[in-house]
């Protein structure tokens, strides 16, 4: 459910903030923080079941109930308008919780990178993202629009993830290949509506059309 830290506005589009936290764990926080990532796992499961991705549905985030992300998430909650890795960046500069996230959850781009030899050979930059299997692109879908419902509230529309995503420029740190089959569904959602983007994910992505 983390979102990259140029990618998620707080109140002002285009802007990163986390609230302001002592990081210090009480009832109304640690249940705050529950209640917020059980409501996201509720949701990617619906948008899962609904094209096929049983299993990914029920096991999606995790590693959020273990002790290294649940006790960040508890800390620096964020009131339920974004995540507490926010808050957790802003007192340390960096979070814990999304670098132990990142590393155990195929369903977020920065999981699917390597050192590249030929880059480094070369003198480029030697890490590269890699391509992502595309059960793990269709459940990113549904990450990103989960989140997006669960922070944004009433005010979520079909369109906002698109816009966060180009907001972001998420796509420039992903495979050519995953940013395109991902920035063609969110299209479709902003376009046709979570419906028919479903459709598509079901009856086409997820069975190997043409992308």
């Amino acid at each position: 459910m983390d979102i990259e830290v140029k990618e998620y506005q707080n109140e002002t589009p285009g802007r990163y903030e986390g609230l302001p936290t002592d990081g210090q764990i009480t009832f109304s926080k640690a249940a705050g923080h529950l209640r917020t990532v059980l409501h996201h796992k509720k949701l990617v499961a619906e948008g899962c079941f609904a094209v096929g991705l049983y299993r990914q549905g029920l096991l999606h985030d995790l590693s959020k109930f273990q002790p290294s992300e649940l006790m960040n998430g508890f800390r620096y909650f964020q009131g339920g308008r974004q995540s507490p890795n926010n808050g957790e960046r802003v007192v340390k500069g960096h979070s814990e919780a999304w670098i132990h996230h990142k590393g155990r959850n195929r369903h977020h781009y920065e999981y699917w990178t390597d050192y590249n030899i030929e880059a480094a050979r070369s003198g480029g930059y030697p890490i590269r993202p890699v391509q992502m299997p595309r059960r793990f692109v269709a459940e990113m879908l549904m990450d990103r629009i989960a989140a997006s419902k669960t922070y944004m509230k009433d005010a979520y529309t079909d369109a906002e993830p698109l816009k966060y995503y180009e907001r972001g420029k998420a796509g420039d740190l992903m495979h050519p290949q995953t940013a395109k089959e991902l920035e063609c569904m969110l299209r479709i959602l902003a376009r046709k509506g979570e419906k028919e983007c479903f459709r598509f994910v079901r009856d086409y992505y997820l069975k190997g059309g043409k992308m």
